[in-house]
């Protein structure tokens, strides 16, 4: 679909909008795509989301060290608890309430964050606006819907507009707004499938696995088996007349350009020099380092990647699971990082964290359960290292003015600013973050500050 095409069909999905705010943003969105040219950016970037299906629990990620506040923390926790003695120091650049550190199975985190390339949102989730826990408490309707539900709160993360009928991510309306229109290659790829973040109204992610592109084997011209069926396909697609078969005919071309285009740039970089832990989110993480080292073939100045990984849902088994699944992220997360700077793209690409919703700071006597707000990590060379952004909770005990009830801690910072301040960095204008995220006026920033200047 063209610009063009894509601004009246804009136009008249803005029609049946109830929100004002959402009305106003349709406009912007409108204006902002007007303006765009197909050569709009001359630099690199990309951003790089990890998500962590199944809701992990970050409070275990950043731990009170010193030995009173640690024991409200191993009160509550029990024997979720990471002992005292397992603790890595850090000193973050900005006050906290307390002395913080780290597992000791994450300590290729704790380099990172110690080097600079490394920082933490405290205490993030899906808000429609600021909330106290008595406003929370008292109206329900302030509240995200259906909070605590893995499917919802996956999606409220990913789309930032919990109110939304039709669904559509952050990155998927990003790229209707900035995508060169004449590349047919999507500028979001996914190698962890298919995701709500990146599909946009007009505008689907691009879909691999770690181990590259899929082709419709059946019609793979480079095997000599197949050339009958193919010279056959090919004759049959040339003399269909009927609109249906013709539309069909493009996309079956367009796809296989793609799938030749990405094969082609994949072949032709540069192997790693780093080597992998071997875990499959490492292996999504490679794949993203080679795509992104082979952006000038996909004529790509700006690039969204999905990968994911899962096993976070820990009800039960946490104290076996999670040290397992926080090492494997961290090393992977450390060799994409040392595999980006030997490319030279290390100040261009952002890597980020995203998961259902943070869990119980309570245990349910194996794990915990289902929470709202959580902390997630952020790492690049464009990032401002070395500190925790945003609010940590003010403490650990059970009832506190952050303990929305049951341990589920009040988010202090929205996913929407989290995003906006990623997407401000990503190269969108003021009139596209705010059209991208339609809440974002309802909270007091749109820059928390964690990106270094463009």
């Amino acid at each position: 679909m063209n610009r063009r095409n894509f601004i009246k069909s804009l136009l008249g999905s803005s029609v049946g909008i109830s929100s004002a705010s959402a009305a106003l943003s349709s406009i912007s969105l409108i204006n902002s795509a007007l303006a765009q040219s197909n050569n709009r950016f001359e630099d690199y970037k990309a951003l790089v989301c990890v998500f962590l299906h199944g809701g992990n629990d970050s409070f275990n990620m950043l731990i009170p060290s010193d030995n009173i506040d640690y024991q409200d923390y191993q009160n509550v926790r029990q024997n979720l608890a990471i002992p005292q003695s397992d603790l890595l120091n850090i000193t973050p650049s900005s006050a906290m309430p307390y002395n913080l550190a780290m597992p000791n199975f994450m300590a290729p985190m704790q380099q990172l964050f110690n080097q600079g390339n490394l920082a933490f949102m405290a205490n993030t989730g899906p808000l429609l606006q600021a909330v106290t826990k008595s406003q929370a408490q008292q109206n329900s309707n302030l509240l995200p819907p259906q909070l605590f539900s893995h499917n919802d709160q996956q999606k409220h993360w990913q789309t930032s507009w919990p109110e939304q009928s039709s669904l559509s991510g952050w990155a998927g309306r990003m790229a209707d707004l900035i995508m060169d229109t004449s590349n047919p290659l999507s500028m979001n790829l996914s190698v962890d499938g298919s995701n709500i973040l990146q599909t946009g109204s007009n505008s689907l992610p691009y879909s691999l696995d770690a181990s590259g592109v899929e082709t419709f084997a059946a019609l793979n011209p480079n095997e000599e088996w197949n050339l009958d069926r193919v010279s056959a396909f090919n004759q049959l697609m040339s003399a269909e007349k009927h609109i249906l078969g013709q539309a069909h005919n493009a996309i079956y071309n367009r796809a296989q350009s793609n799938i030749d285009l990405v094969a082609n740039a994949i072949n032709s970089a540069e192997q790693a020099t780093i080597t992998y832990p071997e875990n499959d989110l490492a292996d999504q993480l490679k794949m993203v380092a080679t795509l992104a080292s082979s952006q000038q073939l996909l004529g790509q100045p700006r690039q969204v990647f999905f990968v994911g990984m899962g096993g976070f849902d820990t009800h039960d088994n946490q104290t076996t699971d999670q040290p397992m699944l926080l090492q494997n992220l961290s090393n992977a997360l450390f060799a994409f990082n040392a595999d980006l700077q030997a490319r030279g793209l290390a100040d261009n690409i952002t890597t980020f964290t995203m998961s259902d919703f943070g869990r119980t700071l309570t245990s349910n006597g194996d794990g915990t359960d289902h929470g709202w707000g959580g902390h997630q990590i952020i790492m690049g060379g464009a990032v401002k290292g070395g500190d925790i952004y945003g609010a940590m909770p003010e403490d650990f005990t059970l009832g506190s003015a952050d303990d929305f009830g049951d341990g589920r801690i009040i988010p202090t910072t929205s996913v929407d600013q989290y995003a906006a301040t990623l997407a401000k960095w990503f190269g969108l204008s003021v009139n596209e973050i705010n059209a991208v995220f339609p809440n974002l006026s309802r909270f007091d920033s749109s820059d928390l500050g964690f990106m270094m200047p463009s």
